[in-house]
């Protein structure tokens, strides 16, 4: 499948380069040149625990590229995705797909409103990405891809086939939200409070008041997903956090490092998202709202960028 990686920072790269390692036809689109320029110039160097492999790339702003793609890959931020989409318009064909592996909740409906419901997939993914510089990307092998689609998508297990021909260890969710609702629940404790606190994954995971927070950003993820009859696993959460706070100790949440950049931040479609949806359907979230309000106190509004 010709595919198109939608927003090039860790996550973008690092998925765009395991394509290219499995010789698959994939084109890096961006807004930010000096990520374009590096991109064409020195291509992806990849190192996990296995191997530092290297790859060359091609990248582009989606305006000055023609004709059209089979396959959408989209890893902007979630306040992003909409104009990312509309960006890519002119590049898709009657049989193209999307797929969100983003953060948070809602960027799946987005991408509904132009690929439509059979033509729009969603995951999670599991895998680490840290940025060094601009085409120098350091990950692990142990990491997994979930796919799914709220409608059915007839191209899922080609997808998904192609995804973990690339060794991104990729399989088909029966129930998809699941595994997103898990990932959004690790997020939204992990991201908000390291955002606000300035911590790292490992001084979070030695802190009994973090953690106990962390109990409670938890507590209420969980009760909104039962309201939604999703049958998001607690204990898997934990299983994942602690392997964070085991393998990932100087690890800083994007959050954090959007924070301290002067960025704004992916609250809103993360665990403002879980806020919002648990004041639809009832739920009270008084401890994570607070951190989401103590989040967006500290960083730039958008309208502002």
């Amino acid at each position: 499948m010709r595919t198109a990686i939608v927003g090039s920072g860790a996550m973008g790269q690092f998925f765009g380069a395991r394509l290219l390692l499995a010789n698959c036809e994939v084109i890096f689109l961006d807004t930010d040149q000096v990520t374009i320029d590096a991109l064409n110039q020195r291509g992806v160097t990849l190192t996990t625990d296995l191997a530092t492999e290297h790859t060359p790339a091609k990248a582009a702003r989606a305006s000055e590229v023609t004709g059209t793609f089979d396959l959408f890959l989209f890893f902007t931020k979630g306040f992003h995705t909409k104009a990312a989409v509309e960006s890519i318009t002119h590049l898709m064909g009657p049989d193209s797909y999307g797929l969100t592996l983003q953060n948070g909740i809602g960027n799946a409906e987005v991408l509904q409103q132009v690929f439509g419901e059979e033509h729009t997939l969603l995951g999670m993914t599991d895998f680490p990405a840290d940025l060094e510089e601009p085409g120098v990307v350091t990950s692990n092998s142990q990491g997994k891809v979930r796919l799914g689609s709220l409608h059915q998508a007839p191209a899922l297990a080609q997808v998904a086939r192609l995804l973990d021909s690339a060794d991104l260890h990729a399989a088909i969710d029966p129930d998809i939200r699941v595994p997103v609702w898990e990932k959004v629940a690790f997020n939204a404790a992990l991201n908000t409070l390291s955002a606000v606190t300035g911590m790292t994954v490992g001084q979070i995971g030695v802190d009994t008041h973090a953690r106990g927070l962390v109990a409670s950003v938890l507590d209420e993820t969980l009760a909104v997903a039962e309201r939604l009859q999703i049958g998001a696993s607690r204990q898997r959460i934990e299983a994942a956090m602690d392997n964070a706070f085991t393998h990932h100790t100087h690890h800083k949440t994007s959050m954090l490092l959007d924070r301290e950049a002067g960025r704004p931040t992916e609250v809103d479609t993360i665990g403002g998202a879980v806020v919002r949806l648990g004041h639809e359907n009832g739920v009270t979230t008084p401890v994570l709202n607070t951190l989401c309000e103590l989040v967006r106190t500290s960083t730039p509004s958008r309208t502002l960028q």
